[in-house]
């Protein structure tokens, strides 16, 4: 496949997530703030805590995603049909077992942490146990789920996706107008009704894979052999799942316990914020993994690295251009989208922003280049121990009397320690090159940076001072439109930017 066939697949793939993602974004960002005003922010708060209890037994599922992914995309590259159908049965197999394990461990280490360690309210402790119940429920829906995802997005089927997940937001909207008119407990009826949609997706999921992909069949299959592969690539990837999974749910817990409910509900406004934006990029990288993951199973490096170095600057231009004019009128967004804002929220936001920007410096290109090669255990061990540095170094700030927002510098800290660590790793184990990193990463994103952020700030500070509807609009249109002028002009180069003009016309003209 030629370089723009390649650029131009991964382009159409992207438009699909695209269009997903819009719609997902702007029912996110209206249900989060429909559920906030319904619920509280106490019990906003408490949902958002408890859920992430239960997401704390999310390493098991997460280290077996990514070996799925690898595994599934790797033998489809090869074409390999036989070995793709048992390494579905063998996923398939396994995530059930690990629903299995996640249901003990939930309701036992987790039953005991939530009633007896959180900070939650005598009065809503009933209502936060049911919640905690139909978490589990929603989250071994989810496990189960993931094998079928990896079909469709090994065979790079990005409309289905987008399709069926355009109708999970669609469902989001009916909780949102059936929470406003229940007169029961709306924390309970909230948590109730996230499960029945998460059920009705997986479901779809399944039958449509069954129909039309004959390797996503169930079946008891044992292979010594493929599971001890399997099992030692996920394995490896357990201890980064559980590394990110302290940094993420580990630091609200740790927030819950120094400062209780109300910082966990700004906490939970800012990730809504920031996974909208982020959805935004991982689409893209969605997109463009499966391609990393078969140039490397057909022998192409050198097409493997140049992929990565565009997705890398892809990504983050793409946040880059989202995420600052963002940051830029927090406030006035905050206020405008939300009833009540708890303390915060702002802050955390602008954050989470910059720890993400900084993470897509070195991100998920880079991760799916060494799970390609399946040798992930050194690189695992060395980035996931950095990672692992943030939560004790969040609570040890915490105890020594610094504020709620230190657990994030601290965050971004190791998140560009942990960056460098992976790309050493790529060159050490790949082959990649520092020189092509600085010209083709580094130095366009300096100068997008450089050149972007000032006309900006003057115009917010100098200029758009007042807090109006029309001053947020000018200076988001200012702020966007000048950022990507830059990134069109610094940021791509000629033939990058050809690439996306001819994928344009293309789509233009089919049309």
């Amino acid at each position: 496949m030629s370089e723009f066939s390649t650029n131009k697949r991964v382009a159409k793939n992207t438009l699909f997530l695209y269009f997903r993602m819009i719609l997902i974004m702007l029912v996110t960002l209206y249900t989060s703030r429909v559920v906030l005003a319904e619920l509280g922010i106490k019990d906003y708060g408490i949902y958002n805590v408890v859920g992430g209890v239960v997401m704390m037994f999310s390493f098991l599922n997460n280290c077996m995603s990514s070996a799925t992914q690898r595994f599934m995309t790797f033998e489809l590259g090869k074409g390999d049909m036989q070995k793709l159908r048992n390494v579905f049965a063998a996923s398939l197999n396994i995530h059930i077992f690990i629903a299995l394990i996640i249901v003990i461990l939930a309701e036992t280490i987790g039953l005991w942490f939530v009633n007896e360690k959180l900070v939650i309210s005598h009065d809503r402790i009933f209502a936060a146990n049911w919640v905690y119940q139909f978490s589990i429920l929603t989250f071994c829906v989810n496990i189960i789920q993931v094998p079928y995802n990896a079909v469709l997005i090994a065979h790079e089927k990005m409309s289905i996706y987008a399709y069926i997940s355009i109708l999970e937001v669609l469902l989001k909207l009916g909780i949102v107008y059936l929470l406003a008119i229940v007169s029961s407990d709306k924390l309970i009826v909230y948590g109730i009704l996230v499960f029945i949609v998460q059920l009705i997706i997986r479901c779809i999921y399944q039958a449509y894979c069954k129909r039309h992909y004959e390797e996503s069949k169930f079946k008891l299959f044992w292979n010594k052999d493929l599971y001890k592969q399997m099992s030692s690539f996920a394995g490896w990837n357990l201890f980064g799942s559980v590394a990110w999974l302290l940094r993420d749910q580990g630091l609200n817990i740790v927030l819950n316990l120094f400062f209780g409910p109300a910082i966990n509900a700004a906490r939970g406004i800012a990730s809504q914020v920031s996974n909208a934006v982020m959805g935004f990029i991982s689409n893209f990288q969605v997109a463009l993994n499966p391609q990393i993951t078969k140039n490397y199973a057909t022998g192409r490096i050198l097409e493997m690295e140049k992929l990565s170095y565009m997705g890398i600057k892809f990504s983050f231009l793409l946040l880059f251009i989202m995420a600052f004019p963002i940051c830029l009128n927090i406030d006035y967004i905050l206020h405008l989208w939300l009833v009540e804002v708890p303390d915060y929220t702002a802050l955390f936001i602008i954050l989470i922003m910059i720890d993400s920007l900084v993470g897509n410096l070195f991100g998920v290109p880079l991760m799916t280049s060494l799970s390609a090669t399946g040798n992930i255990k050194n690189y695992q061990i060395v980035v996931s121990s950095i990672i692992l540095c943030i939560l004790p170094a969040g609570y040890m700030a915490l105890r020594l009397g610094y504020d709620a927002a230190s657990v994030f510098y601290i965050s971004i800290v190791f998140t560009f320690i942990s960056g460098i660590a992976r790309f050493l790793y790529c060159r050490k184990q790949i082959g990649y090159s520092l020189k092509k990193m600085m010209r083709n990463v580094f130095l366009p994103i300096a100068g997008v940076i450089v050149i972007s952020l000032p006309f900006p700030i003057f115009m917010k500070f100098f200029w758009f001072t007042e807090s109006s509807l029309s001053n947020f609009i000018s200076l988001c249109s200012v702020s966007v439109i000048f950022t990507i002028t830059v990134s069109w002009f610094i940021g791509l180069k000629r033939n990058e930017r050809q690439t996306l003009v001819a994928v344009i016309k293309n789509k233009i003209h089919k049309k």
